[in-house]
């Protein structure tokens, strides 16, 4: 599996439900841009980078876990990261 080797966090503030936008680095190879943290009903969840079609509004994810186990991970990374105290840049 795809080793999570740096996850940042750059916090909002006064942005709604948006609290923060996160970066994820995978096998020190690759950078995952544009995952949301965002807070709803449930609490906080993570979402994943998408584009919206022109033609139907839709959106439609750019990058994403194949697994629920990838999911799982990549997800639990971002959030933790997101909890620690000082983390995060505010724009």
């Amino acid at each position: 599996m795809v080793e999570i080797t740096e996850v940042r966090i750059y916090k909002m503030e006064n942005s709604g439900n948006l609290k923060a936008y996160a970066t994820v680095t995978l096998d020190e190879s690759y950078a995952v841009h544009g995952l949301k943290v965002l807070e709803g009903e449930k609490g906080l969840w993570v979402s994943m980078p998408a584009t919206k079609s022109k033609k139907t509004g839709e959106f439609k994810d750019v990058f994403h876990p194949i697994s629920p186990e990838a999911r799982q991970g990549l997800v639990a990374a971002v959030l933790l990261k997101y909890g620690e105290d000082g983390v995060g840049e505010a724009s």
